[in-house]
This record gives structure tokens, sequence and C-alpha cells, in this order.
């Protein structure tokens, strides 16, 4: 495991990463920060947040909190990102929420020594607890010392259930044993039998309930009103209308009482997942009455409590169940999360804790591990070796063509694998490789609204120049567009970590091609076109405070039937020229500012070279129609 606090072992090995990234791969900041093992930041300061009372019963749980700590840094090594954690002591719960952020090399976030720290507010939290329920709601106006109600969502609620369709329903066979729940977050929970001590409670008890919390409720608000106003006779009339409107709640609860007399003793399933006082008994909205879309939605939330027996038991320093919460993480979501969401589901020793609170003579003298502790191992040596292998990666090494400035047609990539030699954050949905039905070669297929950009690709380009590809989109769309993508074209410096630059003086073209539906031909809604803008600082071409110049083509060759163009773009002595299968369909001397002004400069501005080239996909519909650019070609003119 890395340790953050022995960073002299770590800089090496990205110096090692960046020698290789240059001679061989030519990775970018950002792909090498995701391949790598970055560990756990040695500084405390999220921690000393933790409020020390010194006594036993706290020292206890500290101590649990600690075993927490322990087994996740043994069992989750960060990867692309930076590890931290935070402890905290309540009166019936404790847990650590545990941390992995974002790192950048950018100067702001590396210490004197050159150290990784946490880029500001970006990062993806998960926990580990004792007597909480993640994704679970107090019902508030319930609630004594005594007592504690709550709401907690069925499993894949609402439009969750499309953002866990493809993962297994019981998370993972490391779990199975175990009680797990899906929705707002992924939890597995770990409790003495596998009974968790949450009571259902009826529909008779949560009116009776509600109907006992009015006077206690009613007093607060007196409370409220006496230190609100000075003058008795005004809070003697405040006192009268909030009286009132404490009436019509019991008259409410009432109603309710009468309606469901012959349901009291069936579980209360309600419609507010916050639910107060006013939410449930003010007006005629029925608190059980759960609609058809509601149901199917599974927009309802079943009501719990934990009795006072259980209360009590939760203040003491054995824990009454153990919760394990994360956000469901996937491939397309980076390295650093997928790696956070695989230890901690598949490689946390559940069995082991579980026995050390509920079993303890099971474990009683032996070490923790992590489970499946061989694939975890094998995981983390595969990022380790990244660098070395990325040594067999490189493509584009045979002799380009006369004039061929650059050329790539990923014929020398894995399919379902990354782009080799292409710049793409490596978090969110991003490029992979692949094969498309009806269309020879390989292709990228572009993730949504993630720039790629190939990192070979000598920069700046020449002034004169064609860049060539081909675009290919699913077909089978009933929308008004399908795939759609982007060229982008930029005349600054890419970022550090090798994203676009958008600010500072310069010139940046946009050209987006987007897929149109054949059934839109005739009808004047036929939406699929060419885009093309021309923007630059300082301004060239300004009209009523709007900068630049543009022209739209309604492209009839990309469609749902018609599934692949071929497009070349043309920069000759500043003048702009787009082809669409080998047809002219845009030209620079043609295009208008932004309220239809004739162009000043109708054009790049003299001496115009490009030093970043970028592929963003811009489909509608980017879920369920995918977008593919192969082909690649640049030449000097």
């Amino acid at each position: 495991m890395v340790k953050l606090n022995t960073m002299k072992k770590i800089l090496p090995l990205f110096l090692f990463c960046a020698f290789v990234a240059n001679s061989f791969a030519q990775l970018s900041h950002e792909q090498r920060i995701q391949d790598s093992i970055i560990g756990w930041w040695g500084n405390p300061q999220f921690d000393n947040r933790l409020k020390l009372d010194n006594t036993t019963l706290q020292k206890k749980k500290i101590a649990t909190l600690d075993k927490f700590v322990e087994w996740m840094k043994k069992s989750y090594t960060p990867v692309g990102g930076l590890g931290d954690f935070t402890r905290y002591v309540n009166k019936n719960n404790y847990y650590v929420v545990f941390r992995v952020w974002n790192v950048t090399f950018e100067k702001e976030y590396l210490d004197a020594k050159g150290h990784f720290l946490p880029v500001s507010e970006e990062n993806t939290p998960f926990r580990m607890s004792a007597n909480l329920i993640p994704a679970s709601y107090p019902v508030s106006f319930l609630n004594t010392p005594d007592q504690f109600f709550f709401t907690w969502p069925p499993d894949r609620i609402g439009s969750s259930a499309e953002d866990y369709k493809d993962m297994d329903p019981r998370i993972h066979p490391n779990v199975y044993k175990y009680i797990t729940r899906v929705n707002e977050d992924v939890t597995i929970f770990l409790a003495p039998d596998n009974k968790l001590p949450f009571i259902p409670v009826t529909i008779g008890e949560y009116l009776n309930e509600s109907d006992a919390s009015l006077d206690r409720n009613f007093q607060l608000e007196k409370e409220k009103i006496n230190k609100q106003w000075s003058d008795t006779k005004t809070r003697e009339k405040v006192y009268t209308y909030k009286q009132k409107e404490f009436d019509q709640y019991r008259a409410a609860i009432a109603k309710w009482r009468e309606k469901y007399k012959n349901k009291l003793n069936e579980p209360a399933v309600i419609h507010n997942m916050q639910p107060t006082i006013i939410s449930e008994f003010f007006g005629d909205i029925d608190p059980f009455a759960i609609s058809e879309n509601e149901k199917a939605m599974k927009q309802y939330y079943p009501v719990f409590k934990l009795d006072a027996a259980t209360m009590e038991k939760c203040k003491t320093d054995q824990p009454q169940w153990i919760a394990i919460n994360l956000p469901y993480e996937t491939k397309e979501r980076g390295n650093q999360l997928f790696e956070m969401y695989t230890a901690v589901t598949q490689n946390l020793n559940y069995d082991y804790i579980y026995n050390y609170f509920f079993d303890p003579e099971k474990v009683k003298g032996i070490a923790y591990k992590p489970a499946n502790e061989e694939q975890l191992n094998a995981r983390l040596n595969n990022y380790r070796g990244k660098p070395s292998s990325a040594k067999n990666l490189a493509a584009n090494t045979a002799p380009l063509p006369p004039n061929v400035f650059f050329m790539d047609d990923f014929s020398a990539n894995t399919e379902g694998g990354d782009p080799v030699n292409w710049y793409f954050k490596t978090f969110g949905e991003h490029s992979t490789i692949a094969t498309v039905k009806g269309q020879t070669g390989k292709w990228v297929k572009l993730g949504y609204n993630n720039p790629l950009s190939s990192t070979l690709m000598k920069k700046p380009l020449t002034e004169n120049f064609t860049l060539e590809y081909d675009i290919v989109t699913d077909g089978e769309f009933s929308s008004s567009t399908g795939g759609a993508a982007s060229l982008i074209l930029n005349t600054r410096l890419s970022n550090t970590d090798g994203s676009e630059n958008i600010y500072n003086n310069g010139t940046r073209v946009t050209i987006n091609i987007v897929s149109g539906n054949e059934a839109s031909y005739n009808d004047n809604n036929y939406q699929g076109n060419i885009k093309i803008d021309i923007n630059s600082s300082p301004s060239v071409n300004k009209q009523n405070s709007s900068e630049g110049i543009s022209y739209t083509y309604p492209i009839r060759e990309f469609t749902n039937k018609k599934t692949k163009v071929h497009v070349a773009v043309k920069i000759n002595d500043g003048a702009l020229t787009v082809f669409i299968n080998n047809k002219q369909v845009a030209a620079s001397k043609d295009f208008k500012m932004a309220y239809g002004g004739n162009c000043i400069s109708c054009g790049l501005p003299a001496g115009t070279k490009f030093n970043g080239v970028f592929w963003k996909n811009t489909t509608n519909d980017a879920e369920n129609v995918k977008v593919y650019i192969s082909n690649v070609r640049i030449t000097k003119d």
C-alpha cells in the first residue's frame, strides 16, 4: 500500500511515468494521474474536527473508528486520487467519512515538496458507520430522545433504477450473505443474525404518534413566539392563530383515522420522503395515497422506527449495526471512482468485520486481511505496471506518407480499450475503441461531453492544412437528431493536464455536425446540420456586443439511414472551407455575424496556427445513440 507520508517514493514513480510518456505513449498529466496509485494523504487536517471529551465511552468509540480506518486502508488504495478521512462521534452514532479527492499537477495543488494536495471541493465521499441509516430521512415532528421515526426509500427508487440497471442487484458475491440496500447509495448492513432493529410502523401508530406529538410541537411553537414577540397582546393573537392551525392538524388526523379504520394495522407508507406536520396534515392531501405513477417509480416511503430499548443500546460502545455506504460507480466513471467502488464492495472483508463485532471468538487473535486479496493485488500491480507497458502501446510509428502531418485509424488499438496516445478525462463517460456494425476498421466511440485529442500530434499545426476524418452515428434513432460531434480547433496552448484552454487571447473554431432524421425531410422540421463558429479575442467580428461569425448548413448527407460521412476541413491563407463527402458545404467568406451582418474579417486572423485539436460528443440522447470517429488525417498544404 502506498502511503502519502512517504511521497519521496512516489515522486520518482511519476518522474519515471513522465519519461516513459514523453518517450513512448505521450500520456497527458491527467492520464498519468488516473492510471497511477496516489494513496492516502498523510495530513490529518480534515480529521481535526473530532471534539474529544476524554470519557471512557468516547475513547472506546474512537477505537472502533480507528479500526474502520485501518480496515479501509488495508482494503483500498486510492488510484487516480488522494484519500483522506474524518471521524465523527455523536450520542447515538459514530462514523468515518472517507473521501477520494481529485489531484492535479497545477502548482496551487502541490505542497512545497511537490506532493499532491486535494483539489478544493472535488471529492467523492463514502462512509463506514455504527448505528447510522444511510439514505433515510427522520420524521422530525415525531422524534423524541426515546424514539426515532424515519422514512426509508425502497430499493432502486425513481430514476435511480435506470442508473443501476447493469449492476448485480445484490451488489457482489462478497456481500451476498448480508443485508443490502440500493437506492441513493449502495449500502451494506452488518447486524447480529442479519436482523436490523428497524420496526415497521403501522398506519394506526403513525396517526396516534402524530396526534400525540401535537401538544409537544405546539409548545415548541409557543416558545418561538415568546422569543419573537415581547408584547403580551400580540403573543395571544399569534397563540390563537397557531392553535387554530394545530386544531386543523388534529381534525385531519381524525379524518384519516376514520378513512383507514379497517387498515390501521397495515404498514404506513407515505408519499412524502421528508414529512412535516404541514405536509402530512394540512389540507386534504391524503398522506397514505400513493398514485399508480408513484408506485411504478417507487416514489413512496415506508415508515420505520427505533424503539426506546434500541435507542438506549445505541448510546453504548457496542455497535447495534454497521453500515458501509458509497455511490455506485462503473468503469465509464474512470479509474479513480471505479477502483474505490470495486475495493469497497469486493475487497473490504465483511466477514471479518461482522465477526469482530457480533461473533468475536471467530476472529480472536486473527489479523485483518482484505477479501479477495489476490485479485486486489493484481489490480494494483496492473496500475504499477502501466508506465512500462505503455512502451508497447505507441501508435503511428510507421513512416507517414509525403505531406501527411498526422494520421490515426486506431487499427493498433484493442476493442473496448482506451484510445492509445489520445487525451481524455477518465472520469465521466470517456472515449473507448469500438467496431461499428456495417463499417470496417476500428473507431473511437466518443464519450459524452468529454473532449478527445491526440498526444502525438505535433503542435502547432502548419498555417495551411487539410484535416479529414470519418464520422458515424447509430442509425436506429427515432428522435429528431442522432449522433452529433464537434471538431474544435484552438490557437491557445492546451492546459497542463491536456484539456482545452478557452481563456486569454486566441482564435477558436467549432464545427458541430448533427445527424438528422429523414422522417422530417419534408415537414420543415429536419434538424440535421453543420454549424461552424469562429470566435477570436481580441474581437475582429462584433455586432451588438456579440463576437464571432458563423454559418449553418442543413446536412442531408448524415441521417438515420445515411449513417457515415467523410469530413474535410481546409485552411488556406486564413480562409476556412468545409467539405462533406468531397462536396464543399461551407466557406468562411459566406459567414455572418451574430445578428446577420456581413463578416468584417471573413476567415482567420493572419498567421493563425492551431495548438489544440479536439473532438467532443454533443449528441442530445448520448445514452442511447452513439457517435464514432476514425481515419483522422492531417495533410500539409
